[in-house]
Protein backbone atom coordinates (compact mmCIF):
# COMPACT_ATOMS: atom_id res chain seq x y z
CA UNK A 1 0.00 0.00 0.00
CA UNK A 2 1.37 3.66 -0.64
CA UNK A 3 1.57 5.98 1.60
CA UNK A 4 0.89 9.70 1.20
CA UNK A 5 4.02 11.53 1.57
CA UNK A 6 3.92 13.99 4.80
CA UNK A 7 6.57 16.68 3.45
CA UNK A 8 8.65 15.21 6.47
CA UNK A 9 12.06 14.81 5.51
CA UNK A 10 13.25 11.21 6.56
CA UNK A 11 15.40 11.28 9.51
CA UNK A 12 18.63 9.37 7.85
CA UNK A 13 18.32 12.36 4.77
CA UNK A 14 18.14 14.97 7.23
CA UNK A 15 21.17 14.12 8.97
CA UNK A 16 22.87 13.07 6.05
CA UNK A 17 22.30 16.42 4.71
CA UNK A 18 23.17 18.61 8.10
CA UNK A 19 26.64 16.31 8.27
CA UNK A 20 27.35 17.21 4.35
CA UNK A 21 26.16 21.02 5.16
CA UNK A 22 28.96 21.49 8.01
CA UNK A 23 31.42 19.55 6.63
CA UNK A 24 34.44 19.88 4.00
CA UNK A 25 34.34 17.49 0.77
CA UNK A 26 37.98 17.00 -0.98
CA UNK A 27 38.12 15.66 -4.27
CA UNK A 28 41.18 12.70 -4.34
CA UNK A 29 40.64 11.96 -7.88
CA UNK A 30 42.59 13.29 -11.16
CA UNK A 31 40.91 14.71 -13.80
CA UNK A 32 40.80 12.55 -16.77
CA UNK A 33 42.71 14.47 -19.72
CA UNK A 34 44.34 13.01 -22.78
CA UNK A 35 48.29 12.34 -21.99
CA UNK A 36 47.59 11.43 -18.88
CA UNK A 37 50.00 8.83 -16.94
CA UNK A 38 48.60 5.49 -17.51
CA UNK A 39 50.07 1.85 -15.96
CA UNK A 40 52.88 1.45 -19.05
CA UNK A 41 50.89 -1.44 -20.26
CA UNK A 42 47.43 -0.47 -19.75
CA UNK A 43 45.22 1.21 -22.48
CA UNK A 44 45.49 5.29 -22.89
CA UNK A 45 43.19 7.58 -22.57
CA UNK A 46 41.18 9.43 -25.53
CA UNK A 47 38.63 12.02 -25.77
CA UNK A 48 37.24 12.46 -29.35
CA UNK A 49 34.66 14.87 -30.32
CA UNK A 50 31.38 13.24 -31.51
CA UNK A 51 29.46 14.86 -34.27
CA UNK A 52 25.89 13.73 -35.18
CA UNK A 53 24.15 14.71 -38.02
CA UNK A 54 20.94 16.40 -36.92
CA UNK A 55 21.66 16.79 -33.45
CA UNK A 56 22.46 19.87 -32.42
CA UNK A 57 23.45 18.38 -28.53
CA UNK A 58 27.22 18.13 -28.11
CA UNK A 59 28.42 15.19 -26.99
CA UNK A 60 32.43 13.24 -26.55
CA UNK A 61 33.14 9.60 -26.88
CA UNK A 62 35.40 8.33 -24.23
CA UNK A 63 38.21 5.98 -24.57
CA UNK A 64 39.80 4.42 -21.91
CA UNK A 65 40.98 1.45 -19.54
CA UNK A 66 39.32 -0.03 -16.84
CA UNK A 67 42.54 0.93 -15.22
CA UNK A 68 42.46 4.89 -16.35
CA UNK A 69 42.96 7.78 -13.47
CA UNK A 70 42.17 6.91 -10.31
CA UNK A 71 40.85 3.77 -9.86
CA UNK A 72 39.83 0.61 -8.27
CA UNK A 73 41.47 -2.70 -8.69
CA UNK A 74 38.88 -5.75 -7.77
CA UNK A 75 39.62 -8.84 -7.05
CA UNK A 76 39.47 -10.42 -10.50
CA UNK A 77 42.32 -8.24 -11.53
CA UNK A 78 44.71 -10.76 -10.77
CA UNK A 79 44.35 -14.83 -10.82
CA UNK A 80 44.22 -15.22 -7.29
CA UNK A 81 42.83 -18.17 -5.25
CA UNK A 82 39.76 -18.42 -3.06
CA UNK A 83 36.61 -17.33 -1.68
CA UNK A 84 37.22 -13.54 -3.59
CA UNK A 85 38.11 -15.10 -6.73
CA UNK A 86 36.64 -13.60 -10.01
CA UNK A 87 34.50 -10.91 -8.23
CA UNK A 88 34.50 -8.42 -10.75
CA UNK A 89 33.44 -4.68 -9.92
CA UNK A 90 29.67 -4.82 -10.62
CA UNK A 91 29.66 -7.62 -7.82
CA UNK A 92 31.31 -4.93 -4.97
CA UNK A 93 28.64 -3.78 -2.41
CA UNK A 94 27.68 0.14 -2.41
CA UNK A 95 29.43 -0.21 0.76
CA UNK A 96 32.51 -1.54 -0.83
CA UNK A 97 34.81 1.48 -0.57
CA UNK A 98 32.82 3.59 1.89
CA UNK A 99 33.81 3.89 5.77
CA UNK A 100 36.60 5.46 8.36
CA UNK A 101 39.78 6.73 6.86
CA UNK A 102 43.19 6.45 8.20
CA UNK A 103 45.76 8.47 5.82
CA UNK A 104 49.38 7.02 6.72
CA UNK A 105 52.50 9.30 4.83
CA UNK A 106 55.63 7.82 6.11
CA UNK A 107 58.30 10.10 7.33
CA UNK A 108 60.99 11.30 5.66
CA UNK A 109 59.23 9.77 2.08
CA UNK A 110 59.69 6.56 0.50
CA UNK A 111 62.94 6.43 -2.32
CA UNK A 112 62.52 5.34 -5.80
CA UNK A 113 61.52 1.61 -6.09
CA UNK A 114 61.09 1.29 -2.26
CA UNK A 115 58.70 -1.35 -1.04
CA UNK A 116 57.87 0.00 2.40
CA UNK A 117 58.12 -2.11 5.57
CA UNK A 118 55.05 -2.08 8.13
CA UNK A 119 57.08 0.96 10.39
CA UNK A 120 54.82 3.91 8.70
CA UNK A 121 51.76 1.89 10.06
CA UNK A 122 52.68 0.73 13.17
CA UNK A 123 54.01 4.67 14.01
CA UNK A 124 50.28 5.82 12.73
CA UNK A 125 48.93 3.26 15.22
CA UNK A 126 51.09 4.28 18.36
CA UNK A 127 49.75 7.85 17.53
CA UNK A 128 46.11 7.43 16.69
CA UNK A 129 45.27 4.19 17.75
CA UNK A 130 44.88 0.48 16.10
CA UNK A 131 43.57 0.17 12.55
CA UNK A 132 39.70 -1.10 12.56
CA UNK A 133 38.13 -3.70 10.49
CA UNK A 134 36.55 -1.91 7.30
CA UNK A 135 38.95 1.09 7.19
CA UNK A 136 40.06 2.73 3.80
CA UNK A 137 44.09 2.69 4.65
CA UNK A 138 45.44 5.64 2.43
CA UNK A 139 49.31 4.96 1.93
CA UNK A 140 50.75 8.83 1.10
CA UNK A 141 54.25 8.27 -0.49
CA UNK A 142 53.70 12.18 -1.84
CA UNK A 143 54.93 11.18 -5.18
CA UNK A 144 51.80 12.26 -7.01
CA UNK A 145 52.13 15.55 -5.81
CA UNK A 146 54.96 16.45 -7.58
CA UNK A 147 55.65 13.73 -10.35
CA UNK A 148 51.64 13.91 -11.82
CA UNK A 149 51.59 15.90 -15.21
CA UNK A 150 51.01 15.68 -19.21
CA UNK A 151 52.58 13.53 -21.89
CA UNK A 152 56.21 13.70 -21.57
CA UNK A 153 56.12 15.58 -17.98
CA UNK A 154 54.68 12.25 -17.09
CA UNK A 155 56.86 10.25 -17.26
CA UNK A 156 58.07 10.73 -13.94
CA UNK A 157 55.42 9.61 -12.40
CA UNK A 158 55.64 6.60 -14.16
CA UNK A 159 59.18 5.29 -13.12
CA UNK A 160 60.47 3.97 -9.85
CA UNK A 161 57.88 4.93 -7.64
CA UNK A 162 57.59 3.59 -3.96
CA UNK A 163 54.88 0.61 -2.95
CA UNK A 164 54.11 -1.54 0.19
CA UNK A 165 56.43 -5.31 0.84
CA UNK A 166 55.24 -8.15 1.61
CA UNK A 167 54.89 -7.73 5.32
CA UNK A 168 52.50 -4.59 5.10
CA UNK A 169 50.41 -5.98 2.88
CA UNK A 170 50.37 -8.93 5.75
CA UNK A 171 49.73 -6.53 8.24
CA UNK A 172 47.10 -4.55 6.39
CA UNK A 173 45.42 -8.44 5.67
CA UNK A 174 45.23 -8.97 9.06
CA UNK A 175 43.90 -5.94 10.59
CA UNK A 176 40.74 -6.83 8.07
CA UNK A 177 40.69 -3.44 6.40
CA UNK A 178 38.44 -2.84 3.64
CA UNK A 179 40.58 -1.26 0.93
CA UNK A 180 44.17 0.35 0.83
CA UNK A 181 44.70 3.31 -2.07
CA UNK A 182 48.12 5.39 -2.72
CA UNK A 183 48.84 8.13 -4.79
CA UNK A 184 51.10 5.95 -7.31
CA UNK A 185 49.98 4.20 -10.00
CA UNK A 186 49.99 1.00 -8.13
CA UNK A 187 50.31 -0.20 -4.63
CA UNK A 188 53.71 -2.83 -6.06
CA UNK A 189 56.13 -0.75 -6.21
CA UNK A 190 57.83 -0.08 -9.87
CA UNK A 191 59.80 -2.70 -9.91
CA UNK A 192 56.87 -5.22 -9.35
CA UNK A 193 57.76 -6.06 -5.59
CA UNK A 194 60.65 -7.65 -7.10
CA UNK A 195 58.75 -8.56 -9.42
CA UNK A 196 56.42 -11.06 -6.78
CA UNK A 197 53.62 -8.02 -6.91
CA UNK A 198 53.00 -8.77 -3.11
CA UNK A 199 50.35 -6.13 -2.66
CA UNK A 200 48.07 -7.33 -5.57
CA UNK A 201 48.28 -11.33 -4.37
CA UNK A 202 47.89 -10.90 -0.79
CA UNK A 203 45.44 -8.20 -0.67
CA UNK A 204 43.04 -9.09 -3.58
CA UNK A 205 42.95 -12.97 -2.18
CA UNK A 206 41.56 -11.67 1.15
CA UNK A 207 39.26 -9.33 -0.31
CA UNK A 208 40.70 -6.40 -0.26
CA UNK A 209 40.50 -3.48 -2.54
CA UNK A 210 43.28 -1.29 -4.10
CA UNK A 211 43.33 2.36 -4.83
CA UNK A 212 45.33 3.57 -6.93
CA UNK A 213 46.21 6.97 -8.52
CA UNK A 214 44.91 9.29 -5.90
CA UNK A 215 45.22 13.14 -5.63
CA UNK A 216 45.43 15.63 -3.08
CA UNK A 217 46.27 13.11 -0.23
CA UNK A 218 48.71 15.94 1.61
CA UNK A 219 45.31 18.05 2.84
CA UNK A 220 43.84 14.74 4.53
CA UNK A 221 44.34 14.65 8.23
CA UNK A 222 45.27 11.53 10.16
CA UNK A 223 41.69 10.34 10.36
CA UNK A 224 38.16 11.61 8.52
CA UNK A 225 35.74 9.70 6.27
CA UNK A 226 36.01 8.15 2.90
CA UNK A 227 33.82 7.14 -0.03
CA UNK A 228 33.90 6.30 -3.49
CA UNK A 229 31.98 4.48 -6.08
CA UNK A 230 33.11 2.61 -9.09
CA UNK A 231 30.86 2.28 -11.63
CA UNK A 232 29.19 -0.64 -12.11
CA UNK A 233 31.22 -2.58 -15.42
CA UNK A 234 29.52 -5.96 -16.42
CA UNK A 235 32.79 -8.47 -15.37
CA UNK A 236 34.58 -5.72 -14.35
CA UNK A 237 38.63 -5.52 -13.06
CA UNK A 238 38.22 -2.19 -12.28
CA UNK A 239 36.70 0.79 -12.57
CA UNK A 240 37.36 4.92 -12.50
CA UNK A 241 36.25 6.41 -9.22
CA UNK A 242 35.52 9.76 -8.16
CA UNK A 243 36.63 9.30 -4.69
CA UNK A 244 36.26 12.01 -1.77
CA UNK A 245 37.79 12.69 1.75
CA UNK A 246 34.82 14.04 3.79
CA UNK A 247 36.54 16.68 6.66
CA UNK A 248 35.29 18.23 9.83
CA UNK A 249 34.17 21.75 8.14
CA UNK A 250 36.28 23.40 10.81
CA UNK A 251 39.28 22.48 9.77
CA UNK A 252 41.97 24.74 8.14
Amino acid sequence: MRTQSTGRTPTTARVLDELFAGARLVDLSRTLEEGMPTYPTHAKYFQNRWLSMGDVARMNQLVLGEHTGTHVDSPCHFPVEGPHAGVGVEELPLTALTGRCATVTPDPPPAPDEMVGPGPLLDWEAHHGPLLAGDVVLMNFQWGATRWGLHEAGFAHLREWPGIARETAELLRERDVRAVGTDCVSLDSGDGGRGELPAHFVLLTAGVLIIENLAHLDLLPPLCFFLAFPLRIAHGTGSPLRAVAVLDGARA
